[in-house]
């Protein structure tokens, strides 16, 4: 089931869509380069794989149920975040987007936020699925020039 909010951090040196498990497809990627990271996630059957990389080394790599909402406020977007997220144990990892990157009208000039996409951690679902507060234990800025994402079927579903 999908909750109200999601994203997922998942990174690697250099992205390749082909790097799917079998029966899952690219969902979202970006680069985080004061961490020399990139965050990756893949989704099928109700699941998202969630790949963290530094330097092209995995650090955490794990397949948990997919999450999927939208947030009032997330730091560095403008307006409603949409968002993609995994959880493993209590832990929440989302991938969280400026809502223009989402293609909802076809002459969208593009993200207005400073970051369009953030990638955050959070310590229980209380604190990932509250809709006005964003209260991350870590958080992530992607380079927006890095940053891809399936816009049919990142976020809520």
């Amino acid at each position: 089931m999908r909750s109200m909010l999601a994203l997922v951090l998942v990174a690697s040196a250099s992205p390749s869509l082909g790097d799917c498990p079998q029966g899952m497809h690219f969902l979202f990627g970006c680069d985080i380069i004061e961490r020399g990271a990139r965050v990756e996630m893949c989704s099928g059957d109700g699941k998202i794989q969630y790949r963290y990389s530094v330097d092209g080394i995995t650090e955490l790599e794990f397949i948990g149920p997919g999450w999927g909402g939208i947030k009032n406020h997330v730091q560095g977007l403008h307006g409603h975040a949409y968002a993609s997220a995994t959880r493993q144990g209590n832990m929440f990892y989302a991938a969280f987007v400026d809502r223009d990157l989402m293609n909802f009208d076809a002459g969208s000039p593009g993200a207005g936020s400073p970051n369009p996409a953030v990638v955050q951690v959070y310590d229980s679902e209380e604190a990932f699925v509250d809709p006005e507060n964003d209260d991350p234990i870590a958080r992530r800025v992607c380079y927006p020039p890095s940053i891809e994402l399936d816009g049919n079927n990142f976020g809520p579903g």
